[in-house]
């Protein structure tokens, strides 16, 4: 099953290599540590883990990095003496690592799957162990760590019910894949059974819980912007395609009754910036661009900036998380809930389904079906202030209700590290 799986991936390089070629020339993130994925480890990070064996965290992006720090911030502490390497595959994740991950010795792109690749990243590097954040199931990787001794572990392990599917369907391959990782930490009862059925020895598989819950997001301690007092915010985070042009029409709509309204919209990848400030012009209203503000948000602004996210949940009266009214799968609906803020999302929250389904069992946030839905519920919490802010303390009251994730996960995977 390698031998196809290998065959296939190095025809289907070959294949697109046209259209991937094209990415390269044209879109700037696609270039983002090209180098390293194909195998070339920086010397800076040679230095910092020479003569010593790294504990290596993978989180693919933005929010596998978060979900990371505390694991990281952690074992920094059980383990001072050890180096802590972390790895990404997005710019925005490499970004993130740097910018908000401090305990961490190095940060540097994954290798892509090729054999020869991982081989040579693996054997440079020398982990002690190497922790995946959430559902990273690179089959050449995994087999080359156990062929070279170096035990691994799916933290923070998670299969959606729309991906559990997927995978029943090439369960022999990846019962072969899952031989080679020495242990599963999944976030729920119904992820460890996922896995189990898809063929992940039940003997190494746990519940450890939701890294994301342990997260430390700090409170705000001043505005990013200036807005008018009196005047109320919604916040619609992490956007898609989609979502952006059915947000601006019911902007359009609720002004009539909330004169005072301001929309702040912060697209999720940043190569569409340009595109939503197009949607926002022709809704009528200027758009204001967070990179370019002079003076007080006037009615849509748009957040043109990475990392600021939380900063802008912060200011608003409601949240709306994106990636949901599209089947995208949602975001972290956490960022707002510790901001103390009422949290609306759609129905498409499959790859945070625990974490949405916490938070509207607590009366911390409302799921909407559509786009009618989402401006009566906007309407209902505009309308009606002491129900909102209270929302929003059991959002935020979610998430110590739920910690504890890191330690069980520490707990958990202190005999791959502790031993060597």
């Amino acid at each position: 099953m390698y031998g196809l799986y290998n065959f296939l991936l190095l025809s289907l390089s070959i294949l697109l290599s046209p259209y991937i070629l094209f990415k390269l020339a044209t879109v700037p993130k696609y270039r983002g540590g090209l180098t390293q994925k194909f195998g070339r480890v920086r010397k800076g990070v040679l230095r910092r883990v020479q003569g010593t064996r790294p504990i290596w965290v993978h989180a693919v992006s933005v929010g596998e990095v978060m979900a990371a720090h505390p694991l990281v911030r952690e074992l920094r502490k059980k383990y001072p003496g050890k180096k802590i390497i972390l790895s990404t595959v997005t710019i925005t994740g490499n970004f993130t690592a740097k910018q908000r991950v401090p305990e961490a010795d190095a940060v540097f792109y994954f290798p892509f799957d090729y054999p020869w690749v991982v081989r040579r990243v693996i054997r440079k590097i020398n982990p002690a162990a190497v922790l995946i954040a959430e559902t990273e199931l690179w089959p050449n990787f995994f087999r080359e760590l156990k062929r070279q001794g170096i035990p691994s572990a799916l933290i923070n392990g998670r299969i959606s019910p729309r991906s559990h599917g997927n995978y029943l369907r090439f369960r022999s391959f990846f019962s072969q894949v899952f031989e080679n990782v020495t242990l599963f930490c999944m976030q729920s009862d119904a992820d460890a059974e996922r896995i189990k059925s898809i063929g992940a020895d039940p003997g190494r598989v746990m519940v450890t819980g939701n890294l994301k819950f342990d997260q430390k997001i700090l409170p705000v301690q001043a505005p990013p912007v200036t807005i008018a007092p009196g005047r109320r915010v919604i916040t619609a985070g992490s956007t898609h395609r989609g979502e952006e042009a059915i947000l601006l029409e019911i902007f359009v709509r609720l002004r009539k009754k909330y004169p005072d309204l301001v929309l702040i919209i912060a697209p999720r990848h940043p190569e569409r910036f340009e595109e939503v400030g197009g949607l926002i012009t022709s809704s009528g209203f200027e758009c204001q661009r967070r990179t370019r503000l002079k003076g007080t948000v006037k009615d849509v602004l748009l957040l043109d900036t990475i990392g600021e996210l939380r900063a802008f949940y912060a200011v608003c009266d409601i949240a709306f998380v994106g990636g949901s009214l599209v089947k995208v799968g949602g975001h972290n609906l956490l960022e707002p809930a510790a901001m103390r803020k009422p949290v609306v999302f759609s129905k498409y929250m499959f790859n945070f389904k625990e974490i949405s389904e916490a938070i509207a069992n607590a009366g911390g946030g409302v799921m909407v079906r559509d786009k009618e839905d989402l401006y009566v519920q906007f309407d209902a919490l505009l309308a009606d202030r002491a129900r909102s802010a209270e929302m929003g303390e059991r959002a935020y009251q979610v998430i110590a209700a739920n910690s504890g994730a890191t330690a069980r996960t520490i707990e958990a995977v202190q005999g791959l590290i502790g031993g060597l």
